[in-house]
């Protein structure tokens, strides 16, 4: 049996940033043998490297921005994101709202009118009924039909007017109508938005790790009691015991004070002793999606003027989004190759698809859009798996999630996390957690 003042179940960013901050105080139990959880790398074929899904680090705490800087050093490089969206009547600039201007002069006329009446017509303390409504109010018709709609379709595998819009509105800008009229006739330049503030790791050409999980690893080397390979069976609430096989050997963890959890909630509660079957009723009716990644290595020139990722709202083509692993740092592949990461949402409620047969349709798509042809040469190709990926919120998740952290919170529980919170979050917000909640339980127990 191990004893310890304060317990962390799960090492992804929020876990290790929390044990950080506590020190010799925390044990990290974690059930694969590198930590990071999602914010990981992959390499292949010996030189080209994906990020796990994709990872750009933005900032909005000077203070986090500071600290987590002074981990990685100069290998932490500025890298203001570029991204596109290509939809049936143009490619615009990300965000869409502010570059409507890139699409074909019909399409922009029909923007900006539909923004007008949208925009003039609004009533502040009117609520959304669902995301549908607040897309359509807060856009208009024509942005809407021609990226909102189609693209988050495609994204959620959910309806539109069955999701809650609350929790997903803090990446969403509402521009005023003077810049809907920049982004019209002065398109495809980078303007301020929220994940403006970027970074992403670029260490020297021959390093050993490559990738986001450069910064997993940071934070890794500071933590004091790291424990991989560990994967929990079972948690006491009235013993505050956590019980977990690591390595095949059985284990016994006690926390004196308080278990801090990075779990996805659903996984979380089924794991823990004395929870009433009305909770456990009710944690099933979370919904989510899954996302597959599937990585392909391709030697050939490497494309021109992709930006970082690229959105595609059309339903033919499989993935929601393509991102181009050498925009953000330019080793990550060698040089007469370059790496390509699609994604493909997936709901969780339904059967899984045929990862050979998958894999076939996303080249078959990269083919239609010509970025595999007869100059490039598909070296390798890999498939995983983001099981749960993208929370959908319904009008029961939030009475649903707090349910959950009521039962949990009195048992000395705390649930964070993009997962443990079942929120939508960005690297800097669980970071931000991690050490917030750290903070918050040493200066209680202290006083």
């Amino acid at each position: 049996m191990m004893q310890t003042d304060f317990l962390i179940l799960g090492a992804g960013v929020t876990g290790l940033a929390a044990a950080v901050e506590l020190e010799e105080q925390a044990i990290v139990l974690e059930k694969e043998s590198t930590p990071g959880g999602l914010v990981r790398s992959k390499c292949f074929n010996g030189s080209y490297w994906f990020d796990n899904v994709l990872h750009i680090l933005h900032f909005k705490d000077k203070l986090i921005q500071e600290r987590i800087t002074a981990m990685l050093g100069e290998v932490l490089q500025p890298c203001p994101p570029v991204a596109w969206i290509e939809c049936n009547e143009g490619v615009a600039l990300y965000p869409f709202q502010l570059n409507i201007g890139g699409l074909n002069v019909a399409a922009r006329n029909r923007c900006i009118a539909d923004y007008a009446k949208a925009y003039f017509y609004k009533h502040e303390n009117e609520k959304a009924a669902n995301y549908e409504a607040y897309l359509r109010a807060t856009f208009g018709d024509a942005m809407c039909e021609l990226f909102y709609f189609p693209y988050n379709e495609k994204l959620y595998k959910y309806p539109l007017n069955k999701i809650a819009a609350d929790e997903i509105l803090w990446n969403i800008h509402r521009p005023t109508f003077e810049e809907i009229l920049q982004g019209s006739f002065q398109p495809s330049v980078l303007r301020t938005t929220y994940n403006s503030n970027a970074f992403y790791p670029r260490p020297p050409k021959d390093a050993p790790l490559r990738g986001m999980e450069i910064l997993s690893q940071a934070l890794a080397n500071n933590v004091y009691d790291l424990q991989l390979n560990t994967t929990i069976t079972h948690i006491d609430l009235p013993a505050k015991t956590v019980y977990a096989i690591q390595d095949g050997v059985k284990k016994k963890y006690v926390f004196a004070e308080e278990c801090l959890s990075t779990l996805p909630l659903p996984q979380l509660m089924k794991l823990c002793s004395n929870v009433p079957q009305s909770l456990l009723k009710e944690t099933d009716q979370l919904e989510y999606t899954k996302v597959f990644s599937v990585a392909l290595c391709i030697k050939g020139e490497r494309p021109k003027n992709t930006g970082h990722w690229r959105y595609y709202t059309d339903p033919e083509l499989p993935f929601t989004r393509l991102i181009f692993m050498t925009e953000f740092d330019q080793y990550n592949a060698p040089e007469d190759g370059w790496g390509l990461l699609a994604e493909i949402t997936w709901n969780s409620r339904t059967p899984e698809p045929d990862k050979a047969t998958f894999v076939a349709a996303v080249i078959t798509a990269l083919q239609k859009i010509n970025l595999v042809n007869e100059q490039t040469e598909v070296i390798s190709t890999h498939i995983w798996t983001a099981d749960p990926a993208y929370v959908i919120f319904t009008p029961k998740t939030q009475k649903v999630v707090q349910h959950c952290f009521e039962f949990l919170e009195s048992h000395n529980i705390k649930s964070l996390g993009r997962y443990g919170n079942w929120e939508y979050s960005s690297m800097y917000q669980n970071m931000k957690a991690g050490f917030s909640w750290a903070q918050q339980v040493t200066s209680k127990a202290t006083v």
